[in-house]
């Protein structure tokens, strides 16, 4: 397989292809799990030759099997580098948390979900991650991609029914404001937000639309 961008999305240490990279997991797998079916023999019943040669294609096909997802993996992590996506965050204890804080990763520990673009990724204990916002998620933990072009017809056809309409809004502390729309805009959550007046309010705290303000 030939690739034209390292592993690793990181601007950090020397890059690697995930030609090498794959081929040495492919290499390492099978022997580990080769070296362990040979030494767990019980030397007084040694299995007969066709046996372990049969076990020997068992472990091959899934060390292959590994390999392909792996290889996968890659592919996936390449074609959604610049995407936005949502990511499910890692359910971790504190132990496993600095355990992957120790190997260079910033996981994000919890229960919801992280909606942001991917900027870059990386492979750690043959494990592929991917860098949205300040954090490192597994490429299986994506959800959902959110394509750009549908987000942004949506936002101009919103801003021709929003810009220049006055509208009364909720703010935080439960008193309403009012003012007229200047611009739109989404957040790092990708919600709709309006700016109105110079403040920033959400479009699902928008109580009326078209109302002139004080």
């Amino acid at each position: 397989m030939t690739t034209t961008s390292p592993v690793s999305g990181s601007s950090t240490g020397s890059p690697t292809t995930s030609t090498d990279s794959t081929q040495a997991f492919r290499n390492a797998d099978f022997l580990k799990i080769m070296l362990a079916e040979v030494t767990n023999q019980n030397p007084l019943e040694p299995q007969e030759t066709s046996k372990l040669v049969d076990n020997m294609q068992k472990l091959q096909e899934l060390a292959n099997t590994t390999y392909a997802k792996f290889r996968a993996d890659i592919r996936w992590a390449q074609d959604l580098t610049g995407q936005t996506v949502s990511v499910q965050q890692q359910a971790l204890d504190p132990k496993q948390k600095e355990a992957l804080t120790n190997k260079g990763l910033n996981p994000d520990v919890g229960y919801q979900q992280f909606t942001g673009k991917v900027t870059g990724f990386r492979v750690v204990d043959q494990v592929v991650y991917l860098q949205v916002g300040s954090h490192d998620y597994p490429s299986d933990n994506v959800k959902q991609i959110l394509p750009e072009n549908h987000e942004a017809q949506y936002l101009a056809t919103m801003a021709d029914q929003m810009l220049g309409k006055q509208v009364v809004f909720s703010k935080a502390d439960g008193s309403l404001g009012n003012g007229k729309v200047t611009s739109l805009s989404y957040d790092d959550k990708h919600e709709l937000m309006l700016e109105v007046g110079g403040e920033r309010v959400a479009y699902k705290n928008v109580k009326q639309i078209g109302i002139t303000g004080s």
